[in-house]
């Protein structure tokens, strides 16, 4: 058996972009940052995530440049021969579930697509937590 889950979070690189099959059905495209290595040998590549259905008819006014996501999926390697008769490949993620992220309060406001606005009301009047850890320590920790 084999399980084929991924998950990525990053800022989107550009506008997502909305295209239609022939048959109707509507695709989102975006594309994430995936670093590997560290320190100089640190390596940024771009993953291509495609949304389909009614989260792809919906969610593109949301998925704009610079926009924290992570998102779920299936990790498919696409296969093509370009125009010069080369063998391609190009790693995407088809997109299960997304999840907006943000940095201030502003752009997460501007950016959760779901939701009543009684929700959205309630979360504006709450106060952000502070998810650090204390750094209230002992002066003796025995190490």
């Amino acid at each position: 058996m084999a399980i084929n889950v991924i998950v990525a979070s990053g800022n989107i690189g550009k506008d997502a972009e909305q295209r239609w099959t022939p048959n109707g059905k509507c695709i989102a495209l975006f594309s994430l940052p995936v670093k590997q290595g560290y320190g100089e040998h640190e390596k940024t590549s771009w993953v291509q995530c495609r949304l389909f259905g009614p989260k792809a008819e919906k969610l593109p006014q949301y998925l704009t440049k610079g926009t924290k996501v992570t998102v779920t999926g299936e990790f498919v390697l696409d296969e093509w021969t370009d125009q010069q008769g080369n063998k391609r490949t190009a790693p995407v993620i088809v997109v299960n579930d997304i999840d907006f992220g943000a940095s201030s309060q502003q752009s997460n406001q501007r950016q959760q697509p779901s939701g009543n606005g009684r929700q959205q009301q309630a979360q504006q009047q709450t106060p952000q937590q502070n998810n650090e850890p204390s750094m209230d320590f002992e002066e003796d920790i025995p190490f």
